[in-house]
C-alpha cells in the first residue's frame, strides 16, 4: 500500500485549551513524537518505493540513493517497524482519547473532522487517474478517529449521570475491545485486503474486517485505544493541568508545535516528503 500509515490524525490536534499558557505540554509533546514517527515511516517508504518510480533506475544507479533505498526497504519489512508501527498508532489514538476527556463537545469535534475526512477521501480518489494513488483512502486514520471520537461521545453521554461509571466505563470497554482484537490477531487483516473496491464490503472496511485503500484503519480494535485514553484523561487530568509542569520548557516546544498542529502535518507531510524525494532524484538524473 502506498499510504500504509500508522498514524496519524485528527481533531485531537486542536488545542485542548485555547489559552496556550494553560496547555498540557506533555500531551502535545507525545502527540508530536507520534507524528514525527509517522513522517519518518512515510519517508522510509518513499525511499524504498523510488526504485519502482523511475524507468532509468538501474541506468543511473546513484550509489547513495541505491543505499538509501536498500536501507529503507530493510526497515520497511523489519520486525522493528512492525512493532513500532502499532506502538505509535496506539500512542496517537490513546492521546486522541485523552483529548476527548478535555472536550466539552466531542460530537461537534467528531462532526467537524468528518467533513475533513470526506473531503480527504474525495481528493485521494481524484488522484487515482493521475497515478498518484492506487486505490484512494476510503476509511483511513482520519475516518477511524472521527468515528472513535463519536463513539467516545456516546459512551460519555450514556454514563455521565454516574461519576464512577463515567470514568471507568471507557476503560472497561477499551480493554475489552483491544483484548478481542489481539485475540483475533487483528494485524493479519492487513494481509487480506480487497484489490478492488467492493461496495458490499464497505461495512467491513469501516469495522475492520477487511482492509482496503492506500491508508486503512478499521474502527476495531483502534477505538479501544481511544476509549482507554479517554479514561486516562478523566482519571489523571481532573484539574485539566499538566502533571509535570516543571519539566516542560523551551526544549519541548519544537516537538510540541508539531503535536499542536498534527492534523496539518498529517494532511501535508506526504506531499512535501514525496515531492522532496522526487525532486532530489530528478536532480540526480532519474526520469519517470
Amino acid at each position: 500500500m502506498v499510504y500504509n500509515t500508522f498514524m496519524e490524525n485528527a481533531i485531537a490536534t486542536k488545542a485542548i485549551f485555547r489559552d496556550k499558557k494553560r496547555r498540557v505540554w506533555e500531551l502535545d509533546f507525545l502527540r508530536g513524537i507520534a507524528v514525527i514517527a509517522m513522517c519518518f515511516d512515510h519517508l522510509m517508504f518513499d525511499f524504498y518505493a523510488i526504485q519502482f518510480w523511475f524507468s532509468n533506475w538501474f541506468k543511473v544507479d546513484n550509489a547513495v540513493i541505491r543505499e538509501l533505498s536498500a536501507l529503507a526497504e530493510a526497515y520497511w519489512y523489519s520486525t522493528f517497524r512492525f512493532y513500532a508501527h502499532f506502538i505509535f498508532v496506539f500512542l496517537f489514538l490513546f492521546l486522541v482519547g485523552t483529548s476527548c476527556a478535555f472536550s466539552r463537545d466531542n460530537v461537534r469535534r467528531g462532526s467537524a473532522l468528518a467533513v475533513v475526512s470526506l473531503a480527504f477521501t474525495g481528493v485521494t480518489l481524484g488522484l487515482i487517474p493521475m497515478g498518484l494513488m492506487e486505490q484512494g483512502v476510503i476509511f483511513g486514520i482520519l475516518h477511524c478517529i472521527t468515528l472513535s471520537i463519536l463513539c467516545a461521545a456516546a459512551v460519555d453521554t450514556a454514563s455521565k449521570r454516574i461519576r464512577p461509571l463515567n470514568v471507568y466505563l471507557p476503560l472497561l470497554l477499551g480493554v475489552a475491545i483491544c483484548a478481542v482484537g489481539i485475540g483475533r490477531r487483528f494485524w493479519l487483516v492487513y494481509d487480506y485486503y480487497d484489490e478492488v473496491f467492493d461496495a458490499a464490503h464497505l461495512l467491513d472496511y469501516i469495522l475492520g474486517g477487511i482492509s482496503y485503500g492506500d491508508d486503512w484503519f478499521g474502527l476495531f480494535p483502534n477505538v479501544g485505544a481511544v476509549l482507554i485514553g479517554m479514561y486516562f484523561g478523566k482519571a489523571a487530568y481532573q484539574t485539566r493541568s499538566s502533571l509535570i509542569p516543571r519539566l516542560g520548557g523551551k526544549w519541548s516546544k519544537p516537538v510540541g508545535f508539531v503535536g499542536r498542529h498534527a492534523l496539518l502535518f498529517y494532511l501535508g507531510h506526504q506531499v512535501i516528503l514525496t515531492g522532496a524525494v522526487t525532486l532530489l532524484c530528478l536532480c540526480l538524473g532519474y526520469r519517470f
